[in-house]
């Protein structure tokens, strides 16, 4: 499928890796409405898509993504509150909703997702690399609560994921100030995995995804839905879902294949069945 916003390519040995650019260069990759739905629809064909094994998110130009951007207008039905229209209770949750289900969808993605973020992001930007599950960084890249210097705060989950990801501490000053945080302390802070020179981002960002995408399908969906869903359950429950999610993986060609190849010392060759 050919979007206006968004630029897809499969990569890796097997085609496994999704590559999705956010591709408005000369907006650093604000998000405008077409943007919010185009990306939306792409989460949402990758998560029934069993050859995905790895989704990237990037920026095309110089920026990864410079928040939300409403300057060319709002869809006729769904309006923003405004000095002019303050009143539309409704249309304002309509037009949030619009927004935050591209979100959802990112964070309903049972592939790991990791962020290669190549210079700006903030806002609706740094909200999103806070729900990616790994991220690399370029030195160029800055990040920023922006939010906040409008009188608002990380509406599109943010306030959720940021604190989860750098801690609780380094999130609420980000939170509460607005001020940018450069590449090296936010690396610092746990929000990325690697950061390295901007000529070296794409590469170290398909290192990460080659490793992610050779590995097996199955036990790493399982092993992310454990991860989120579990957050917030005492250690006996968590184990108890362990164990269900453990005989789904048990019974699986792939784990038959790590006994093996392990048995034969050779590397694993999963085909996520």
């Amino acid at each position: 499928m050919v979007f206006e916003t968004v630029l897809t390519e499969k990569r890796g040995d097997s085609g496994g890796i999704l590559w999705v650019t956010l591709n408005r260069p000369e907006k650093l990759n604000a998000l405008n409405m077409t943007l919010f739905d185009e990306l939306r629809q792409v989460f949402q064909a990758a998560r029934t898509d069993r050859s995905v094994r790895c989704v990237v998110l990037t920026g095309a130009g110089r920026g990864f993504c410079a928040g939300a951007d409403f300057s060319g207008g709002r869809p006729g039905n769904l309006l923003y509150p405004s000095a002019e229209s303050a009143t539309d209770l409704e249309g304002a949750r309509l037009f949030f909703r619009n927004e935050s289900e591209t979100y959802i969808a990112l964070k309903r993605l049972d592939v790991p997702v990791i962020a290669s973020v190549n210079g700006v992001c903030v806002g609706a930007g740094l909200d999103m690399v806070a729900h990616c599950d790994m991220a690399v960084a370029s030195t160029a890249a800055r990040f920023q609560v922006a939010y906040v210097k409008r009188g608002l705060f990380a509406d599109l989950g943010g306030f959720y994921s940021l604190p989860r990801v750098i801690g609780w501490r380094k999130a609420m000053e980000m939170m509460t100030t607005g001020r940018f945080m450069a590449a090296e302390e936010a690396h610092s802070a746990g929000l990325t995995n690697y950061l390295v020179a901007p000529e070296e981002l794409e590469s170290r960002t398909m290192e990460l995804a080659r490793a992610v995408e050779s590995g097996p399908p199955i036990g790493q969906k399982l092993g992310k839905m454990l991860a989120y869903r579990t957050q917030n359950m005492d250690f006996e429950t968590a184990l108890e879902f362990s164990g269900i999610a453990l005989s789904t993986t048990g019974m699986s060609d792939d784990r038959k294949e790590g006994g093996a190849s392990f048995a034969e010392k050779r590397e694993p060759r999963f085909t996520g069945r």
